[in-house]
């Protein structure tokens, strides 16, 4: 087998297609079918099923893939490691952050990192916090920036940039509004505007109901903590947001929540094995840098 089958392999795996994995790669449609064939022949494995639209991974398959993934990026490692050697930073990082992030220092450390590493390719995902940290532990991301209520994914290295208090938003004419704290029982007879499951901001509020003994009702679930300040500015209920240094300027009245459990993570993750190679390390170290500052 050689090199360029097991990322092709990759690339259909994640684009869930033999043509978009050619797009992705700039190569054409057949040759990636050839050499992932060739590969399955090899290997004397079926990797793909492609019976349907959407070409998904075996059980052989997901279990190689993730194998496949390790090998390719030791072998990224060892060309970051002789760049670095040579006093060179070259590679990628693949870096993922919890949707709608506009935090200004996180952006400031991808400029860091475009500007201290040009030789360095890197890539952003967004998505859920949940679905970012199963994506670091298999490979197809190599650090993120997400939110957590008690604990990351196991098998994770963490670093924690901030700790955020979950914290309630309403309009400025709503009833509460005159109000300076709250109780997880006040937020009961509440019209509930929060993320959806996945996110660590759901994660810490229903985290914080069970813990008081409440169930944890949602009658907005949205995908943006944008969206929960906007629905909440138009009067539509209560958000829950978690407040901390990096939530954007708004309008809103924001209502501390007194429980003892009313408390969040927004950090950093990555693999702790494989160890992190050049690339992720240059990329980690901006972030502390940056995530780190008040």
């Amino acid at each position: 087998m050689e090199v360029h089958q097991l990322r092709y392999a990759v690339a259909v795996a994640d684009a869930g297609s033999f043509t978009a994995a050619a797009q992705s790669l700039h190569v054409s449609q057949s040759g990636v079918s050839a050499q992932v064939a060739r590969l399955e022949r090899e290997l004397g494995l079926t990797l793909f099923d492609r019976s349907a639209r959407t070409v998904t991974t075996t059980p052989a398959g997901d279990q190689l893939l993730a194998r496949i993934r390790g090998v390719l990026a030791a072998l990224d490692d060892v060309r970051s490691t002789a760049d670095h050697h040579l006093g060179l930073l070259r590679g990628r990082a693949r870096i993922g952050a919890v949707a709608g992030l506009t935090w200004p220092a996180f952006l400031d450390a991808l400029v860091a990192i475009r500007t201290e590493h040009p030789g360095l390719e890197i890539s952003l995902t967004e998505g859920l916090s949940l679905q970012l940290q199963d994506q670091v532990a298999d490979g197809r991301l190599d650090i993120a920036v997400v939110s957590w209520a008690r604990s990351t994914r196991p098998g994770l290295n963490c670093w924690v940039a901030l700790q955020e208090h979950v914290t309630a938003v309403v309009s400025p004419t709503h009833p509460w509004a005159t109000r300076t704290v709250l109780s997880p029982a006040d937020l009961l007879d509440a019209e509930i505007i929060c993320m959806a499951h996945g996110t660590g901001m759901r994660a810490a509020y229903e985290a914080m109901m069970h813990a008081e003994a409440h169930p944890a009702p949602v009658a907005w679930e949205v995908t943006l903590p944008s969206t929960v300040r906007t629905l909440a500015e138009r009067g539509l209920g209560v958000g829950i947001v978690t407040s901390s240094r990096a939530d954007p300027v708004d309008k809103l009245v924001h209502l501390p929540i007194r429980s003892q459990h009313a408390i969040s993570q927004l950090g950093v993750v990555w693999r702790g094995r494989p160890s992190p190679g050049p690339p992720t390390e240059a990329v980690l170290e901006a972030l502390r840098s940056q995530l780190g500052r008040p």
